[in-house]
């Protein structure tokens, strides 16, 4: 029986400098601006509002 093997160790890795907000630091690109987007518009409403007002202008059953 063989007693005398060696078995490797793990692999021992460094962090980078100020841990992941340090990392993250150096990786971030500067983030565009925003865009304004500006809905407006609700013909349909509008034109639901005229249609009942037009019906209650006009005599009804005569």
């Amino acid at each position: 029986m063989n007693t005398d093997f060696h078995r490797p160790t793990a692999k021992i890795y460094t962090f980078p400098v100020g841990g992941r907000a340090g990392q993250a630091a150096r990786a971030a690109a500067p983030a565009a601006a925003p865009q304004i987007c500006t809905a407006g518009s609700g013909w349909y409403h509008e034109a639901a509002i005229q249609e009942e007002a037009e019906r209650n202008r006009l005599p009804r059953g005569r």
